[in-house]
């Protein structure tokens, strides 16, 4: 007697034992597919976590500028001189600080001399004066101005902050900065500075002469 191998009960499985197979090979497939889902949702998050957060802009109740006053031709009551302990970002600073132009640049203390080649076509002079910062981060205020006749002075932060509330400002994210900037006057004069940020207002005199040969 010959049999084919559609009746050899040995060669093919059962109608049960075929669904069962297919439950089988359909729950690992469901299982596999929920885990690679959790692990993506889970990168996700992980991403989302490792973006940068925005840093809360802080506010500053901008203080009204107030200068001092020196009569035409008089003294001009120049800031002092102190010494910076790191000498790596400067030898001396002006002001109380915190935040301080640096010394450096001037002559003779707070004298900021004023050269041919720093002269701009509308005939104001820009020089170079670095900012240095100690103990203190949040908003910062700069704003000059000549107190000894009519003129005018600003300040310009090189890499950060804009121009705002009449001056320049900039927000501090570290308790120590080095500030790269200018200074810019209309010309020979008394000057200062008003430097104010959430927990201090402070003032800086210096002049601006025309430079000389020695």
């Amino acid at each position: 007697m010959l049999f084919t191998a559609n009746s050899s009960p040995s060669s093919s499985p059962s109608r049960a034992a075929v669904r069962w197979r297919r439950s089988v090979l359909l729950g690992a497939t469901i299982v596999s597919l929920a885990i690679v889902l959790l692990a993506a949702a889970c990168d996700g998050q992980a991403s989302g976590n490792d973006r940068p957060q925005a840093t809360p802009t802080s506010t500053l109740a901008v203080p009204p500028l107030r200068l001092p006053s020196v009569a035409p031709g008089g003294a001009c009551p120049l800031a002092q001189a102190s010494p910076w302990p790191d000498s790596s970002e400067a030898n001396r600073v002006l002001g109380d600080g915190p935040a301080h132009p640096v010394a450096d640049y001037f002559r003779d203390g707070a004298e900021l001399q004023l050269r041919d080649e720093d002269r701009e076509p509308d005939g104001t002079y820009i020089k170079k004066v670095r900012w240095v910062v100690a103990d203190y981060a949040g908003p910062l205020l700069v704003r000059a101005g000549r107190i000894d006749g009519p003129g005018s002075a600003s300040v310009k932060f090189s890499y950060t902050g804009m121009a705002r509330d009449g001056g320049y400002y900039t927000e501090l994210t570290h308790t120590s900065s080095d500030l790269p900037a200018t200074t810019t006057v209309s010309g020979p004069g008394c000057y200062a500075y008003q430097v104010d940020g959430t927990t201090f207002s402070t003032m800086v005199v210096f002049s601006a002469v025309l430079d000389t040969p020695q």
